[in-house]
């Protein structure tokens, strides 16, 4: 778990600062940042616990949220082709609708309380969804782009699994997004209700798993990755290849939508959920109170804010982190308690 927590969130931290300093005019502060022998000192210590794939000591899977964070990293300390390898496994036991599993772990491992799928294309290895997340299809993409840019290797496009190519299975697996987690209404990518970018929903039951109980919400974390992995998708496909969607179309209609919809211009920062079909929070619970870090980090990313929002973002990020003396380096909201508020 300390792996986990150390690697996301340095990582992204470190994402974030580049993110925001290379957005704004302020070459002075993005060279500050360049130079700050902190973030060398992060990076070593992070390679240094990359001995293996999975996200932490307390996991055996390999997780794709994780995996997307550190591939870089794994692929300083490990061969390409065994990286190479382990991305393919998600491909391996892809869903037929085209989505995409969370987890991988050998199958005398599979001992959790998941609903495990297993493959032919994998033998030996068991894979679990966590339904209530909408990242999982995003993150591989984001994921196998990062791949071929540290090491140049396109072939993976060509890698032919269950009679069909990489490609047309990300391609795949951006269309299970658009069919099965779409609202129409708002032309945004749903979920349910989680944290931010964590994957347990509050409502009773099996908090990664959707039951009758789940809320369904719109939320900046899923939208923007997912418009993140239609650019490096549209980026990594050849001349000539043939969509059978005009992504760059989609990509810019969910990003007005999250201008429209999520955006709060006056308060310049995200709201953190629409809800579809009601809230699981009690009435007296002012959610639009709460800072979302993490969606908003990868919100920049995805391109969604002038540079002058993105500032602002920063400036507010700063102000929460500095009002939370006993926080981790792991922060995500803000304010932070939020169980008095959640109906159980």
């Amino acid at each position: 778990m300390k792996k986990r927590l150390l690697i996301s969130t340095a990582l992204s931290c470190f994402v974030f600062c580049i993110a925001g300093a290379q957005q704004s005019s302020n070459k002075a502060l993005a060279r500050k940042i360049l130079a700050d022998i902190r973030l060398d000192t992060v990076q070593a210590k992070a390679l240094k616990l990359l001995s293996g794939f999975s996200a932490g000591t307390s996991y055996s899977e390999v997780w794709i949220r994780d995996f997307n964070t550190f591939i870089n990293g794994s692929l300083k300390v490990h061969p390409k082709e065994e990286v190479k390898t382990k991305l393919l496994m998600f491909f391996r036991i892809q869903g037929q609708g085209g989505d995409i599993v969370d987890g991988v772990v050998d199958s005398a491992k599979a001992s959790v309380g998941y609903k495990y799928r297993y493959s032919s294309l994998l033998p030996g290895w068991a894979a679990h969804k966590n339904t209530v997340e909408t990242d999982q299809e995003s993150s591989l993409i984001q994921a196998v782009k990062k791949y071929i840019d540290f090491t140049g290797d396109q072939s993976i496009l060509n890698e032919c699994i269950g009679g069909k190519t990489i490609l047309q299975r990300m391609e795949a697996a951006l269309a299970y997004l658009h069919k099965d987690r779409w609202s129409e209404k708002y032309g945004l990518i749903t979920g349910a209700t989680t944290i931010d970018w964590g994957d347990v929903q509050s409502e009773n039951g099996w908090g990664v798993a959707i039951n009758d109980k789940t809320k369904w919400a719109l939320d900046i974390y899923d939208n923007a990755m997912f418009v993140k992995a239609v650019q490096d998708f549209l980026a990594m496909a050849p001349r000539g290849y043939k969509a059978q969607t005009d992504w760059k179309a989609v990509a810019s209609k969910v990003t007005a939508n999250v201008r429209k919809y999520l955006w709060d211009a006056a308060a310049q920062k995200y709201i953190p959920h629409i809800y579809l079909d009601g809230s699981p929070f009690s009435s007296d619970f002012n959610e639009k109170e709460i800072l979302y870090t993490g969606g908003s980090i990868c919100a920049i990313i995805a391109g969604f804010n002038t540079p002058a929002e993105v500032l602002e973002i920063n400036r507010q990020m700063l102000a929460a982190a500095a009002k939370e003396k006993h926080a981790t380096i792991g922060i995500t909201v803000y304010p932070l308690i939020l169980k008095s508020s959640i109906q159980t």
